[in-house]
């Protein structure tokens, strides 16, 4: 694998997301748990990057301090320039709610609501009147490809129909950036597949800037950037065309 050259790829391009020596340590009884141990990195606006690891790396870890869902013990997080640890929890929560859309493995849907009802959700936190949030929830649903289905519950869908609404829900109010914890993990190869294709073309066509915790190796072919971490650190980084995919080969939209 080629030697990243940050200095190259960074050209021409605006740092959305900025990480500067994040540590997050936890304790387990009377032992310290260092989850992140000093990740420093620069994430462009408009990537579609993939943070890999194997469990317990602190994946997840990094995806909650990036996406304000936890805060450091040491270090910075900036998104769009702002400094988060300086925000109070209602400057926080409306960053959340307008500059980044959550996806999880979970799905993470409101069992009782129908797919219109858990798309428009986050657009009732932000104070959209109550027929543009329908309007725009049904041209989400259309642009995941549940339009037909805006009054089923998540119990009439399948897994993947479910991670679609999930997806659609995550772009209610127009993030800059989407995050994804492990989107495939509950998902059949087939269905992760259209995810993954899913996931690219809102990268590519809206410029939403992807970040993705994933043990699926599949999405490296999809992304501009992995990022490997290892026991709280930042192992290596690459680029897509650094990279040897092989197992990872998604082929193309049109393939079985």
């Amino acid at each position: 694998m080629m030697k990243f050259d940050e200095a190259k790829y960074a050209e021409h391009r605006e740092v959305l997301v900025a990480v500067h020596d994040v540590r997050r340590v936890f304790m387990r009884g009377e032992e310290e748990v260092r989850a992140l141990d000093g990740i420093d990195l620069n994430i462009y606006r408009g990537e579609y990057i993939c943070v890999m690891g194997p469990s317990g790396s602190g994946k997840s870890t990094f995806f909650n301090m990036v996406g304000g869902l936890d805060s450091p013990t040491h270090g910075r997080v900036f998104i769009d320039g702002v400094d988060m640890a300086q925000l109070n929890a209602d400057e926080l929560a409306f960053l959340r709610c307008r500059k980044i859309g959550y996806v999880f493995q979970q799905f993470n849907l409101n069992t009782v609501m129908t797919a219109l009802e858990n798309v428009t959700l986050p657009m009732v936190f932000a104070g959209v009147h109550a027929d543009e949030a329908r309007a725009r929830g049904m041209a989400l649903l259309d642009r995941v490809g549940l339009g037909e289905r805006w009054n089923h519950r998540p119990k009439e869908m399948s897994g993947g129909q479910m991670q679609r609404v999930a997806i659609a829900r995550s772009l209610a109010n127009h993030p800059s950036i989407l995050l994804c914890d492990e989107p495939t993990g509950n998902l059949d190869l087939k269905t992760g597949k259209e995810i993954h294709w899913l996931l690219h073309d809102l990268n590519k066509k809206d410029g939403v800037t992807v970040i993705c915790a994933t043990h699926d190796h599949n999405m490296l072919s999809v992304s501009d950037r992995m990022v490997w971490i290892s026991d709280g650190r930042i192992e290596r980084v690459a680029a897509r065309e650094d990279v040897k995919i092989e197992k990872a080969s998604l082929g193309t939209e049109d393939d079985e």
